[in-house]
């Protein structure tokens, strides 16, 4: 399974039964449906704010105009003026991203105020410490005790907002910050919360215009300042690194040499007339055949793609749950590619991060796509599980991506033109820090029944029920050997017990703790599947790298049933099932 960027491997003892190729039956049944609107205006700019699955919002819907950057924001801190040495302390230790210190100060703090509205600031920054520190319960508890202080306190209702979206109650989030706009009672972080709802669900131009008044508003916030990082362009990026890397602002070694990687791509592009990965012949579609990977004579845990590395073919588990493309230091080797830069890559497992480097391959060739100058990940062989690699179905951002599984087929067409635009020379997405123009979330007429996702960096997550729990986000992991769950989520549908003869290993190694659960009726979208013994381990590392719970995984079991269509641009998924395809 690629959950966090690469293939893990499931493997059950010889006498277990589960996990073969069919992955049990599937059936329809009735969608689910969320709704929510409102409109924002921004200045001169009127956004829609979209409702989490991307409907219109209401014909009759207020308008509501947002303050200006830096006006003041009912319920904020001056901090200048502020006179509660405990509460300065903590924020500035939050803003030094020292957050076990700012957890203690803000505890002090609240236990100590008698001022409802300094006891509710209190919490509400507890809250965010905790959330940093990974103490989601925790954290919970502290933004209720900041609601609790004082009601409409702007920063209670967003820390708690900011709870939900933690928990992948994106639903709730929104709705508790769209009644802080129509009150106008809000501050810099609750246009952070808008903004990383916005761009959850592909609306990158209007998150932007909300990232830059939460910027305006407070600089310092090292939350906001991380958002608005990410929403520069290439380039205003790369200056920013620079000037960041020599600062020495980054401590932690993992996230240093991540950015190190990245600046260098960057530079290296730059150096040779910003070299993009774009296609070459003028090809505009492609069908390319998959090739099964076998756990054992009867059993598939996978397909894979041949991609021409340099003319080297490299046989690639293509996987939904993945980013960019990553080969073994054979297939680099053979290919001839040009080192970048070190770099560590995360995953599943206990071994800790595996170590690797970026590289420059001079062509790539999929199907009768041929691209150049393009940037690879390259991984020390004795961590790819046996695979050449992976490729990351992300990489196709410019392409519908039709993975016809009961085809075993991979199609590529180009995705419409925006209506404003002309259509765009498309490109292999194949680096992290390459990101296109901002636009907000548009459904092509011919896309208007495919459902719209969620979209975490790589990740495409989607609402899932397990029996009569409420729906929780999955993602959608065709690198996965089955359907995974995360030990909450399986205790809130079925009775779960450790099974010591379930294996499970990534990147990252072997997986200490995995458990099985009972039966279990998965819904997902317009379809249902009945599994018994669904596997069960820790996915908290995915979930605090992404900042929003992950459930579990769709894997490759059940999906290998559907036609799957992806639009990575729009943040719009299709399935289509009929068993008399499946060969």
């Amino acid at each position: 399974m690629s959950i966090g960027g690469e293939n893990t491997a499931v493997e059950r003892s010889a006498a277990d039964e589960g996990g073969v190729v069919d992955g049990g039956r599937m059936k329809t049944a009735r969608g689910v449906l969320f709704l929510s609107g409102v409109a924002l205006a921004l200045g001169h700019f009127a956004l829609p704010f979209p409702g989490l699955f991307g409907q219109e919002p209401a014909a009759k819907t207020a308008v509501v105009t947002l303050p200006a950057a830096g006006s003041s924001k009912p319920g904020t801190i001056d901090e200048s003026a502020n006179e509660m040495h405990l509460l300065q302390d903590g924020l500035k230790a939050y803003r030094n991203e020292n957050f076990p210190a700012a957890a203690l100060s803000f505890e002090a703090s609240a236990a100590t105020h008698a001022s409802s509205m300094a006891t509710g600031h209190a919490y509400a920054w507890l809250t965010r410490a905790y959330l940093h520190l990974h103490k989601v319960p925790e954290a919970e508890e502290a933004a209720q005790k900041a609601v609790d202080a004082d009601k409409g306190l702007a920063n209670a209702q967003t820390a708690m907002a900011e709870v939900y979206f933690r928990e992948g109650k994106l639903a709730e989030a929104e709705t508790l910050l769209v009644s802080l706009v129509k009150s106008q009672n809000m501050m810099a972080r609750t246009y952070l919360e808008l903004a990383r709802i916005h761009w959850a669900t592909g609306n990158y131009k209007s998150a932007r215009v909300l990232i830059d008044i939460a910027h305006q508003d407070d600089p310092k916030d090292p939350d906001i300042d991380k958002a608005w990082l990410t929403a520069l362009t290439p380039k205003e990026r790369m200056e920013e690194w620079k000037r960041r890397l020599a600062e020495g602002k980054y401590e932690d070694d993992r996230e240093k040499l991540n950015l190190a990687a990245g600046l260098a791509v960057m530079e290296d592009r730059e150096k040779n007339e910003n070299r993009p990965c774009k296609l070459v012949n003028k090809v505009s579609t492609t069908v390319a055949k998959l090739e099964p990977r076998m756990l054992d004579p009867r059993r598939m845990s996978g397909y894979r793609l041949i991609v021409k590395v340099n003319g080297v073919n490299s046989y690639l588990l293509l996987d939904t749950g993945a980013s960019g493309i990553l080969v073994s230091t054979k297939i680099a080797e053979k290919a001839g590619l040009k080192k970048i830069a070190d770099n560590v890559f995360g995953g599943i497992g206990d071994k800790g991060a595996a170590q690797g480097y970026v590289a420059y391959a001079d062509k790539l060739q999929i199907g009768e796509l041929e691209f150049e100058n393009c940037y690879v990940d390259v991984i020390d062989k004795k961590r790819t599980l046996d695979e050449d690699g992976l490729i990351g179905t992300d990489v196709f951002g410019s392409y519908l991506v039709d993975i016809d599984f009961p085809d075993a087929k991979l199609k590529l067409s180009q995705l419409p033109a925006y209506p404003d635009q002309t259509g765009e020379q498309p490109s292999l997405q194949s680096e992290r820090t390459v990101r296109s123009s901002l636009h907000d979330r548009w459904v092509p007429p011919e896309y208007k029944n495919f459902e719209t996702v969620f979209r975490f960096g790589h990740m495409l997550l989607l609402p899932v029920r397990l029996n009569k729990s409420p729906y929780r986000l999955f993602l959608l992991d065709t690198g996965a050997w089955d359907n995974t769950l995360t030990p909450a989520a399986a205790r809130e549908a079925s009775k779960i017990h450790t099974d010591s003869d379930i294996k499970v290993k990534g990147l990252n190694g072997d997986v200490k703790t995995v458990y099985s659960t009972g039966e279990i009726l998965l819904t997902f979208g317009r379809f249902q599947q009945r599994r018994d013994d669904m596997v069960a381990f820790d996915l908290s590392n995915m979930s605090n790298d992404i900042g929003t719970e992950i459930s579990g995984g769709l894997g490759f079991a059940m999906l290998n049933l559907l036609d799957i269509k992806l639009d990575y641009r729009d943040n719009l998924v299709d399935f289509e099932y009929n068993p008399n395809r499946f060969h």
